[in-house]
């Protein structure tokens, strides 16, 4: 009786081991939202900049400040992937330089105005509105919670888009509108783009997108230029890092450099 038993068990061990190999996709192959009970954990630490000025209103020059970005997600039955993020920047030269939006990995949508040392928590939901295999659109809704001095609760509705050329190469872009509702009622536009191309596990390629700010006092629209890659070890972490500046239009464009380097965690 033992070895029809352990005949059974072998086979079982091999579908699900078939089953599990079968959901594995290389980074530029991977669909736009989580699957139904899949779960991801993300963790970046990044740095940026800020100019400091005296008392009396000189430039000090620029200061480089540090922070984190931790996060994670789970697929929901029909209502996508759901997640939350905060982040946690080193003391006043950190939170100035908002270093924790650098530590987000491949994700420069931003609405965060908060300068404590904690940032306020992030929630978001995102679903996929059709799915063409070689071309994904969704539907994302992003909240942040204010919990830190002198912010607002805080909306951003997106529609990500997500390109597929398989096995080879991917585009992210899309259309996010951040609404922070503080007594303006600041807004922006954005929409990122980037291209990730895929050789063996390793995955690189260049981070580009546009941020138009309303009463916004920098360079309008914003562009943003850099490089990001990463490898990935066991079909299941992501080692990923990336650079970039926020405006590339700007005549000081190199004050604005940050980067940031991290892992992220996909299972099963």
């Amino acid at each position: 009786m033992k070895l029809p038993l352990v005949t059974a068990f072998i086979a079982l061990e091999a579908t699900i081991a078939h089953g599990a190999a079968a959901e594995d996709k290389p980074f530029v192959d991977r669909p736009l939202a989580l699957a139904i009970l899949h779960v991801s954990a993300d963790a970046g630490i990044g740095f940026g900049q800020y100019e400091g000025i005296d008392a009396a209103g000189h430039s000090t020059g620029n200061r480089v400040g540090w922070g984190t970005n931790l996060e994670g997600a789970i697929g929901l039955p029909f209502v996508g992937e759901f997640g939350a993020r905060f982040g946690y920047r080193f003391n006043d030269t950190g939170s100035f330089a908002q270093a924790d939006h650098f530590a987000r990995l491949f994700d420069p949508i931003v609405n965060e105005p908060g300068t404590d040392a904690f940032t306020n928590p992030e929630l978001y939901l995102r679903g996929t509105l059709f799915d063409l295999t070689i071309v994904q659109v969704g539907l994302e809704t992003r909240a942040i919670i204010p919990s830190a001095q002198g912010s607002y609760f805080a909306l951003t509705p997106g529609v990500p888009v997500r390109i597929h050329v398989p096995k080879v190469a991917r585009i992210d872009t899309g259309l996010y509108l951040p609404i922070s509702f503080d007594p303006d009622t600041t807004y922006s536009i954005q929409v990122p783009a980037q291209l990730f191309f895929q050789v063996s596990d390793a995955f690189f390629g260049p981070l580009t997108g546009l941020r138009y700010t309303h009463h916004g006092g920098d360079p309008q629209p914003e562009i943003v230029a850099g490089l990001g890659g990463g490898y990935t070890l066991s079909q299941v972490l992501d080692l990923k890092v990336q650079v970039y500046t926020s405006q590339i239009n700007d005549v000081n464009w190199s004050k604005h450099i940050g980067g940031g380097l991290g892992a992220g965690l996909r299972l099963p």
